[in-house]
């Protein structure tokens, strides 16, 4: 259902840039308010009306003294505060959930003015975290940010109390991953600008040289979302992409040629069903975004303050040319131990100590460590040192005519579209 309206949303969203781009104007800020006002139409044609959002632009405020610049577009719950004699307001950023930056065209100078822009949101939200003021005993679900840290680290994740128990380094992951979903979905929407996926790497690349050093250019800083034309940069926060940490970098950007309209309701959509605990259409497609390695970030840490060092993933253009859009999706083939230890999670935590498992995976596959890193790997499975745990929501396992095992999240009813299309 979600690539269905993506697609419909996209039909109408080039049909009326054609209209756009063949109206005789040539007033530059006019012009931006005729593609802010597109950008509104198309997020107001993506929201369930039941849920009595609304959209509007103007500034967002931390409850304090810090205020942001004016913002193009954002979708908010609540009540703002309408600047007098303005159709703009201000508003609170714990009732901000999405955030638009909007550009006609997105070159080098846009990309700059819009990372700094939508860095003041970020900033706005940690000051209203750890310094506002908060209504009542609010709770939060904060199972997410659980799932994804452990799907990034492969580490069970103890409770939000419990965070001292880890490194250094995985505990600056672990309050990231917590800021990610707490924090407004911040988008650049860019209809036109650079001409390619590769143009579009190299210029946050170039801005990063030359300014991204010092405070301010950590994973939280960077928008969840950046689209140009056709193509896009991704941030991998597991809002809804993940893609597990190697050697110590966890690969948080990457980028795209798939539908940005299917981009942005990923993000969106998975906002909304955090925050309001709604069923989005999501659909079982067995088709997935193709998401291209850009950059990376590792925790740093030492006794005056921690950060993160950034690392550049560097791709040809006829590299990024030869890939697709899309991948077909397929569940993941694990071995009969696998798919027996897969099993028993399903009913409890596994002990990795016990005589039992042991002897089992010593038999069936050699090494322990060696089996508990296979499991690990799946991404599905969370391991604290003693016990394996699953991190899925609906964990489906299937045993295939041709002898092979498999496992899947299946929250979406995937493998079973999957195993009526392929057998």
């Amino acid at each position: 259902m979600i690539k269905t309206v993506a697609e419909i949303l996209q039909g109408f969203m080039r049909e009326e840039v054609d209209k756009l781009s063949a109206y005789k104007l040539k007033h530059g800020p006019t012009i931006g308010d005729m593609y802010e006002g597109l950008s509104a139409e198309i997020l107001d044609r993506a929201i369930p009306p039941q849920l009595n959002l609304k959209i509007v632009d103007g500034f967002i405020t931390d409850g304090g003294e810090s205020l942001s610049g004016q913002m193009d577009c954002m979708l908010v719950r609540g009540e703002g505060e309408q600047i007098p004699f303005t159709n703009s307001f201000k508003w609170h950023v714990k009732d901000v959930l999405v955030v638009f930056e909007v550009k006609k065209n997105l070159y080098s100078k846009d990309l700059i003015n819009s990372f700094y822009k939508l860095r003041q949101v970020s900033e706005n939200y940690s000051n209203y975290l750890f310094e506002g003021e908060h209504e009542g005993n609010q709770t939060v679900d904060l199972s997410s940010s659980y799932k994804t840290f452990s799907q990034l680290t492969g580490i069970k994740a103890p409770n939000y109390h419990d965070r001292e128990v880890l490194s250094k380094d995985n505990e600056l992951i672990y309050t990231t991953v917590f800021m990610e979903q707490l924090m407004p979905v911040k988008i650049v929407l860019g209809y036109g600008g650079f001409g390619s996926e590769y143009g579009l790497r190299e210029g946050l690349v170039k801005f990063l040289e030359d300014e991204g050093e010092g405070h301010g250019f950590g994973v939280p800083a960077f928008p969840q979302l950046i689209i140009c034309g056709k193509h896009s940069l991704v941030k991998a926060n597991g809002r809804p992409y993940t893609i597990p940490m190697q050697d110590e970098y966890w690969d948080f950007m990457c980028s795209s040629k798939a539908n940005p309209i299917l981009l942005m309701l990923e993000f969106i959509w998975t906002k909304l069903s955090l925050e309001f605990d709604v069923g989005m259409p999501w659909g079982d497609d067995l088709e997935q975004e193709s998401l291209n390695e850009f950059l990376k970030a590792k925790p740093v840490i030492s006794e005056e303050q921690s950060g993160w060092m950034l690392k550049y993933e560097p791709l040809s253009q006829k590299a990024l040319e030869a890939r697709g859009a899309v991948i077909n999706w397929q569940p993941v083939e694990v071995t009969s131990a696998m798919f027996a230890i897969f099993t028993r999670l399903s009913e409890e935590s596994v002990d990795t100590t016990e005589e039992d498992f042991i002897e089992f995976v010593c038999k069936e596959s050699g090494s322990v460590d060696d089996f508990i890193e296979s499991m690990v790997s799946t991404n599905y499975v969370a391991f604290d040192g003693e016990e394996l745990n699953l991190i899925t929501e609906k964990l489906a396992l299937a045993a295939l005519p041709d002898g092979r095992f498999v496992a899947a999240e299946n929250n979406s009813g995937r493998l079973e579209a999957w195993l009526a299309k392929s057998f």
